[in-house]
Formats: structure tokens, sequence, C-alpha cells
């Protein structure tokens, strides 16, 4: 036989084993994919539930402000407040929980909503005075409230135990299953290479280095590789294997550095993306200190970015955040500032031998530049302008790279709460 013929039916063995522990493998690696899945749904309602705990007991104290000092000065703040109740409340994945978790959601909906209702009213109350279709007598008014707040602290307590409990029960049980599933294919894997192993050298021992060369340069493919070439004189069949393989290998190459490319840049804006971000961040923190210079640090926050999605579309939004990230890179010093758009409406400027006060001017820059842009909507034609909130960080005060991005983020919060279109500097 020749050779071409005596691996046909080698590999025709061969290929039928790698098929069918393909499609073990497929089966086992689909069933822990969707258990994680579920275990990742669980475990960000939690974290969400946590978030929205947070939001409503400050909604909460911002209410009792305004019934008790009968003071709107913190409005905006309250609104943002509210508005983000609504959107967490949203992105809880209800379904994983029975009825029960069902029922304290619709109690605490109705609960925020009678709470909100009676704000609105006494907001009103305040703003009109004698004025006012509606005569509020604020003792009642503040013994209603302090009977919905107490009601619903008690039954988020109690979603947050449902939440919590099945959370774990999933992660148990995803532990389980996980555990049965790996070691199945650690089974059946091994089995099914060693077979096809023991099958190819018995039916290509005649071509054995062409096929140890074919397999090295596969361990290198496999361990990140990719520049192989193979160069060997065999038979016609092995050698138009070899060069097929040259060729894979060269595409895996350029397919690779085109993928490594894209894993670290945002699509949206072209800026790095947070995942570049958060290695970049660590490694000029580590450079400023062993060299002793200043580093500074920019979070950037679109004011009342919801607004645009909402009113006019996710696409009028996307063309506000590539315009946001256009301004961006226009104030940065090429190949030292590193800018990326850290999640959703969020962007950071990493600024290397940078102080606070030069930090500073280049923050006002992008504001100033920021809000004095405008935003044609064809399908409203309407112009709209927006602005954003800025946090400042230095090095200075921060010990790490994490605590760095915390005082950034605390910063431009604190731009948040004082109205937004503002810069503010992280204060100890």
């Amino acid at each position: 036989m020749r050779i071409g013929q005596r691996l046909g039916i080698g590999f025709g063995i061969i290929l039928l084993l790698m098929i069918g522990m393909t499609i073990f493998v497929s089966f086992s690696l689909n069933k822990i994919e969707k258990i994680q899945k579920t275990v990742a749904s669980h475990a960000t309602n939690v974290k969400i539930i946590n978030t929205l705990k947070k939001s409503i007991d400050r909604w909460l104290m911002t209410v009792e402000y305004i019934l008790e000092k009968r003071d709107l000065s913190q409005l905006d703040y309250h609104e943002i407040l509210e508005a983000t109740i609504e959107g967490e409340l949203d992105e809880i994945d209800w379904d994983i929980y029975g009825v029960t978790a069902l029922k304290l959601r619709d109690e605490i909906t109705q609960t925020f909503n009678n709470i909100e209702k009676l704000d609105n009213t006494v907001q009103m109350s305040l703003r009109l005075g004698n004025k006012s279709p509606e005569t509020i007598n604020m003792d009642d008014a503040i013994n209603s409230f302090e009977a919905d707040a107490s009601h619903i602290t008690r039954v988020f307590a109690s979603l947050n135990e449902i939440a919590n409990k099945t959370y774990e029960q999933v992660l148990v049980y995803s532990k389980k299953t996980e555990k049965r599933s790996w070691l199945s294919i650690y089974v059946i894997v091994p089995i099914a290479i060693g077979f096809s192993i023991f099958n190819g050298f018995a039916t290509t021992r005649s071509i054995t280095n062409p096929l140890k060369l074919l397999y090295t340069a596969t361990i290198k493919i496999i361990n990140g590789s990719f520049d192989v070439k193979l160069s060997i004189k065999s038979p016609t069949e092995i050698e138009e294997l070899l060069n097929t393989f040259n060729i894979m290998s060269v595409k895996l190459n350029e397919s690779y550095k085109r993928l490594e490319t894209l894993s670290i840049i945002d699509k949206l804006t072209g800026l790095y993306n947070r995942r570049y971000f958060d290695e970049a961040l660590e490694r000029e923190v580590l450079r400023a200190k062993r060299f002793n210079q200043a580093l500074g640090l920019l979070f950037i926050d679109i004011d009342k970015f919801k607004h645009i999605n909402d009113t006019y579309g996710h696409d009028e939004g996307d063309k506000v955040l590539q315009r946001l990230g256009q301004l961006i890179i226009g104030n940065m010093r090429n190949g030292i500032d590193v800018a990326c758009r850290y999640g959703g409406e969020e962007f950071t400027i990493i600024l290397p031998e940078t102080q606070s006060y030069a930090a500073f001017n280049i923050a006002n820059r992008i504001l100033n530049n920021f809000r004095n842009m405008k935003f044609h909507i064809p399908t409203k034609d309407v112009i709209v302008q927006k602005t954003i909130s800025i946090g400042i960080a230095e090095l200075g005060q921060s010990l790490d790279a994490k605590t760095m991005l915390v005082n950034a983020d605390k910063a431009m919060y604190e731009a948040k709460k004082l109205g937004g279109n503002r810069i503010c500097e992280y204060r100890v």
C-alpha cells in the first residue's frame, strides 16, 4: 500500500475517534458552561441586590432629609438615586427565583412607588407653598414614610436572604457537577488520544520523522508560538501535508496578532478597554514609584447619559461616546498618556509624569470642549448638548493602583453629587 493509502486508513480511524471525542468533550463543556452561566447569573444578582440595598438606603436618607428639613437642595442627587434604583431593579434576573421572590419584588416596587409618590407630593407642596393644590400634613407624611421605609427594609432583607441562600445552593451543585464532568473528560480524552497515537504509530512507521516534526510544531502552536515552518524531503503525500501545515501556521500567526490587538481595544471608541487599563495602571504605578515620578489619573463619566439612550436611541448614544473618545485622544500625549473606555459611559486617562495642576488643566480642556459640542439628532431634528463629570487622583495620595482608581472614582462621584459638569480632585 502506498503511504497515502496507509495514512488514509490510519487517519480515518483517528478521525472517527476524534469526532467521537469532540462530541463528548463538547457535550461536557457545554454542560459546564451552562452551569457556570447559572452561577454567574446568581452571583450577578447578589451583587446587584447588594448595590440596590445601598442605593435604597441612600435614597431613603434623602427622602427623610426632604421631609424633616423641608430642603430640596439635594434634589439632583435624589433624582439620580431614584433612576439608579429603577435601573437596578430591572437588571435583576428574577426568572431564576421562585414565586416568593417575585412577590417580594412586587412588594419592593409597590412600596418604592408609594414613597416616590409621597416624595413627589411633598416636593410639589414645598415648591408651591400655599399655592399647592394639595395640603400636606407633614407629620402624617413622615409617619407614612417611616412605615413604608420600615416595610421596604424588611422585605429587602427577605429578598437578600433568598438570593444568598439560592446562590450558595447553586454554587455547591455547580462544583459537584463540574468535578464529575471534568473527571469524565480527563478519563475519556487520554484514552482516545492514547489509542489514536498507537494507531497512528502502527500505520505511519515509515514516516516517523516527518510526523515527529509535525507534532513538535503543533505543540509550539498550542503554546502560543505560531511562527512555525517545516522543511523536509519526504514522500509526496507527507510533503503536501507539511506545506499545508506551513500555510496554516502563517494564517494562525496573522490571526493571533489581529486577535491580540482586538482583545485590548474598545471597538466603538478605538480607545483601550478596561482589561488593558488595569494592566497599564499597575505598570505605571510601579514605574512612577521606582523613579519617584508623579502620576495622575482622570475618571470621566457623561452626566445623565441614560437620558440620551432612552430618548433618542442607543445609536445616538454611541455617537456621543465616539465624539468624547475622539476629544480625549486629541488631548493626549501620544506614546505617553493612556486613554481607556472603562465601561459604559465611563472613561479613564492615565497621565504619567503629571502633577495634579497639569492633570486639572487637561481635565478642564476636555470638560469645556465637550460641553460646547453640539449633537444633531436627525430623527428628532434637535440639537443636544451634554456635560461630563471628572474626578482626579494622584499617586501621592494612593498606596497602589487599586486605591488610586477608587480615589479617582470617588472624586468623580463628588462632582456628580455637586450637580455634574465639573471637576473634583480627590482630597484625603
